[in-house]
C-alpha cells in the first residue's frame, strides 16, 4: 500500500530558507563571481623621512686625538645622507670608529715598544761589556754619513736598537776612524748613554 508523506510545517520552512539563501547572497553581492566591493582599511602613515639634501652634519663632534682625512670624512657624510641617517646616528658611528682606531693605535705602539726592547736586549747580548765602545763607533758613522736625518729615523723607528744596524754602523765607524788616523781612537760618546746617543731620550 503506497503512502504519501506530507512535509511538516517545520520542514517546509527549512526548505524555503535553503532555496532563498543563494538568491539573497547574490543580491547582496557576496555570491560566486561577484567582486568584493569592500574598500581595504586605511594604512597608518609611515614615519616621516628627512630630505637627504638638508642633512649637513655640521654639528658632528670630531675626536681631538684622531685626524680624519678631509676626503674620507666627506665621503662618510655623503653615505650617511644616502642612508638618510640622523645626525645623532652619524655621531654614534663616528664615535665607534674613533674608539676602534684608537685601540688599534695603542696596540701598535705597545707592540713596537716590545719589539724595540727585544732588539736592545739582543744588542747587549751581542757585545756584552764592549757595548759602549761599539756604540761610539756606530755614532761616529751615523753622524758622518747620516747626520740629524739619520738620528731622527733611528728615533722614530726604534732601529737604533737593532743589532744589525749597530753592527753595520760600528764597522763603518771603525773604517773611517782608521782612515782618518791609523790606530786612532773611536769618537767619544759625549757623556750620553747609548740609548740617548742613538735615538734621544724617551
Amino acid at each position: 500500500m503506497n503512502k504519501t508523506i506530507n512535509p511538516t510545517v517545520e520542514q517546509s520552512t527549512d526548505l524555503e530558507t535553503s532555496l532563498s539563501a543563494p538568491a539573497t547572497s547574490v543580491a547582496q553581492g557576496s555570491g560566486p563571481g561577484e567582486e568584493n566591493k569592500t574598500c581595504p582599511p586605511a594604512q597608518p602613515p609611515g614615519p616621516e623621512t628627512q630630505n637627504p639634501g638638508s642633512l649637513s652634519y655640521e654639528g658632528l663632534s670630531l675626536p681631538e686625538d684622531i685626524s680624519f682625512p678631509t676626503e674620507n670624512l666627506a665621503a662618510f657624510k655623503q653615505l650617511a645622507r644616502e642612508m638618510n641617517l640622523a645626525e645623532e646616528q652619524v655621531q654614534r658611528l663616528l664615535d665607534f670608529e674613533s674608539a676602534h682606531l684608537r685601540a688599534n693605535f695603542q696596540q701598535a705602539q705597545e707592540q713596537k715598544r716590545h719589539t724595540v726592547e727585544r732588539w736592545a736586549e739582543e744588542t747587549r747580548a751581542l757585545y756584552g761589556a764592549g757595548l759602549e765602545k761599539e756604540l761610539s763607533y756606530a755614532l761616529r758613522a751615523a753622524d758622518a754619513f747620516g747626520g740629524p736625518e739619520l738620528r731622527t729615523l733611528l728615533e722614530d723607528t726604534g732601529l737604533g736598537n737593532h743589532p744589525v744596524i749597530i753592527r753595520t754602523l760600528s764597522e763603518i765607524g771603525k773604517a773611517i776612524s782608521e782612515d782618518a788616523c791609523p790606530g786612532g781612537k773611536p769618537a767619544a760618546p759625549q757623556d750620553k748613554t747609548f740609548t740617548e746617543a742613538l735615538y734621544g731620550k724617551n
